[in-house]
């Protein structure tokens, strides 16, 4: 359990403003953007050792970037640093390079706060959920892209038979900065083409996507994942688009999309995610190349293991799988002012991928533990008689990515519960790794010798 006193961790403001002073002087704290991540963070943090997180608040994705990368509360009534988010989609190539060229982790400035780093959360679907027809519906490529251009506004235009519910839909669109908007967006800018009564950009604000001068009079705003379903719900005859957590689909139907790439119809399930992400880049190899400085000339190869934006890999138009999908990522920095701090962030990883945090069922294939007992208390015996060793860490993270001592065949973790695709077990191994226990590449949190030049962040 921490117990240390007088900490804070993660501070993401929207959270802040819920909490008097006095009572963050006495706990850790964790928190931060994605709004259709809330359920499930607020249940990893319920199950946290107390009293180490408040309660996880969503906000806009890109006010959970910008207070990151620029240590800035997103609130006025904010208080603290900012060193955790979460965010459903990453930050992009320039926003990590001038966070490392000019910003705060401005790579040689001794006062900064050292470089930052971006990792995978779990694989999740952007759901599109509708009320009205009772019956199947499912959409190719050209209804899809019409839908959200505003080009049809008939169930009958899809060929789907409304039954008692109106004809003419409503299409419920996020209204703030939203990362599950900008998947949503990329995959329609990737895809559509002249399907699309406009020309998607991947924007995260669904109505800048649409020209000044002309918005579709059947659009309908909401905020946020729990917004949409709400709006849904409410009508006779809507459409949206939103976070798979059951806490939004609830009630809902989910349509049935085809991939243009193979031309199958896939749902929004476990098992497709998994297939739309399996042929995304793999991570960095832990003997890939160590390039910090984003001037550098292998600061763009694919298996840099310093460069954040590797760990992260965007999957706009997989070629099989449910087409609409992506990674959630969390966002912090390795050095910090306060190294209890640090550690409260590798405790609260270590909890986020275990392997019984992890356990899913993805259809034809369950993923459980997979570790037998014997070779853990092997393990186990080696890291306790051995602790100089160097295959120490390495064994740590297996342990913590492969085995439960406690698993149930039944019993499925946290991510599974709320519809999002854990890792497998070799991913989240190398996560561990590298950001927890740490590799000759140095990218572990609070590694003394990159940390060591840097203040950190306070």
């Amino acid at each position: 359990m921490l117990n240390r006193p007088l900490l804070r961790v993660a501070v993401f403001a929207a959270s802040l403003v819920l909490s008097p002073p006095a009572v963050l002087a006495q706990q850790f704290v964790v928190s931060g953007g994605a709004v259709s991540l809330s359920p499930l963070f607020q249940s990893e943090i319920a199950s946290f050792p107390a009293p180490a997180f408040l309660p996880y608040v969503g906000a806009a994705a890109n006010k959970g970037q910008t207070a990151f990368l620029t240590n800035t509360p997103a609130t006025p009534n904010g208080h603290g640093s900012v060193h955790l988010i979460a965010s459903e989609s990453p930050l992009a190539r320039a926003q990590i390079d001038d966070y490392l060229k000019t910003g705060l982790g401005r790579i040689g400035n001794g006062t900064g706060h050292g470089p930052l780093i971006q990792i995978p959360i779990a694989g999740f679907p952007v759901v599109i959920s509708f009320r009205g027809p009772t019956g199947e519906v499912s959409l190719n490529k050209t209804q899809l892209c019409r839908v959200f251009s505003g080009a049809y506004v008939k169930w009958s235009e899809l060929g789907v038979d409304a039954g008692s519910a109106p004809d003419r839909f409503t299409v419920i669109y996020h209204a703030e900065d939203s990362g599950i908007t900008q998947i949503l967006t990329r995959h329609l800018q990737a895809s559509c083409g002249f399907d699309s009564a406009i020309a998607f950009e991947g924007k995260s604000t669904f109505a800048q996507e649409f020209p000044s001068d002309w918005f579709p009079p059947h659009f309908t705003p909401a905020v946020g994942s729990d917004g949409a379903a709400a709006a849904v719900s409410a009508s006779a005859s809507a459409i949206t688009y939103m976070g798979p957590d059951p806490a939004f689909t609830a009630g809902l139907g989910q349509a049935l999309l085809v991939n243009p790439n193979n031309n199958q119809a896939y749902a929004p399930s476990l098992e497709s995610v998994l297939t739309a992400l399996d042929g995304t880049a793999s991570l960095p190899v832990a003997t890939g190349v160590v390039q910090r400085d984003p001037d550098g000339i292998a600061w763009i190869d694919s298996n840099n293991q310093a460069n954040p934006f590797n760990w992260v890999r965007p999957s706009p138009n997989p070629t099989s799988g449910y087409p609409i999908v992506g990674y959630a990522s969390f966002v912090f920095s390795q050095c910090h002012v306060d190294s209890a701090v640090g550690n409260a962030i590798k405790d609260f990883l270590n909890s986020h991928f275990s392997a019984r945090n992890s356990a899913a069922d993805w259809g034809d294939m369950v993923v459980r533990p997979i570790m037998t007992e014997k070779r853990a208390q092997e393990l186990i015996a080696f890291i306790q008689n051995n602790p100089t060793s160097p295959l120490v860490n390495a064994y740590k993270a297996q342990l913590t990515a492969f085995y439960d001592d406690k698993a149930n065949s039944g019993e499925m973790g946290q991510l599974h519960l709320h519809k999002l695709m854990p890792l497998t077990p070799a991913k989240r191994m190398r996560l561990l790794s590298a950001f927890v226990y740490g590799t000759t590449a140095n990218l572990d949190i609070n590694n003394t010798t990159v940390c060591g030049n840097y203040a950190g962040r306070n």
